[in-house]
């Protein structure tokens, strides 16, 4: 089975029918590849903000677009899914919700026919989302299941956190999904990429990391580094590597049986897990005050 991870590279553009050729084209190299699921970045729809921008701030900008086309936005996505029968991982954009008045950095997961799951960002990266509009945190971790595999969605920053992607396993993930936007320096993505490579091991799982890249020139100090990749647990973990700063799509073909038949064989971590010894961590009295 394939996974398509886009590493996408931000241009600007002057309307959302750009925007759609853009993203087509990366999709249906994808399907070229004939992957069955396909991954973007965390916020590729600062790429839209550049419609606003410089005549309104970076924030103003996407606050404008969830308001303007996310629900163009999904159904352009929907209707992607469904011709080229791929499930579509859209990285992340803002979403408003109505009743909160909140922004949050969501994911959505379109469905081959046409059905539409959502995650929305659980760890909001301090000195980033909130300069992104971003004022809303979620609040659940999922499962979906699929035709081929059970996956689940963790956004950037939320990868950094191993509980997370130990709680998605114990509920039956077999592949996580990353998108990530690491702006201002390669540090940041590699920080990313070596706890992506950690989840994948320390979990018998499958992580797509998918990365935003370029700079967005009418924004100061916004510019994006990274190299998508296809990461499995195994000896020679990364399946399919980017090159840094060139749009493209990475391509990897996993065995999920070979993966189903290790965890059941090989993957002693879980077996060898002491739940009595880690419930210090879910005493809700903690709270780091470093």
């Amino acid at each position: 089975m394939k996974i398509a991870s886009v590493q996408f590279k931000l241009k600007k553009i002057e309307n959302f029918e750009d925007f759609k050729s853009h993203v087509e084209k990366l999709v249906n190299q994808a399907r070229m590849e004939e992957a069955l699921f396909t991954v973007f970045p965390e916020v590729f729809t600062l790429e839209l903000a550049t419609i606003y921008l410089p005549k309104m701030d970076l924030k103003q900008a996407l606050r404008k677009v969830a308001e303007e086309y996310c629900e163009s936005f999904k159904q352009f996505f929907s209707d992607l899914a469904r011709k080229n029968r791929m499930h579509i991982v859209a990285g992340s954009t803002l979403e408003k919700d109505v009743e909160t008045g909140k922004y949050y950095n969501t994911s959505f997961l379109f469905y081959p026919d046409g059905r539409i799951v959502k995650h929305r960002k659980l760890h909001l990266y301090p000195a980033a989302d909130p300069e992104l509009g971003v004022d809303g945190f979620g609040e659940n971790l999922q499962v979906f299941q699929t035709s081929e595999a059970k996956i689940s969605i963790l956004i950037c920053y939320d990868s950094i956190f191993p509980e997370t992607s130990r709680i998605l396993r114990l509920m039956g993930a077999e592949i996580i999904f990353v998108p990530s936007a690491a702006p201002w320096s390669e540090s940041l993505f590699w920080d990313l990429r070596i706890c992506c490579e950690a989840r994948a091991i320390e979990n018998q799982l499958i992580v797509a990391h998918s990365c935003l890249i370029g700079k967005l020139e009418e924004a100061e100090n916004m510019e994006f580094f990274g190299k998508s990749s296809i990461l499995y647990p195994g000896k020679g973990k990364v399946l399919a590597d980017g090159r840094m700063g060139e749009e493209l799509v990475v391509v990897g073909d996993v065995d999920l049986e070979r993966l189903r038949r290790s965890r059941g064989k090989n993957a002693r971590v879980l077996k060898d897990m002491r739940p009595e010894i880690y419930s210090w961590l879910c005493k809700n009295q903690w709270k780091y005050k470093g």
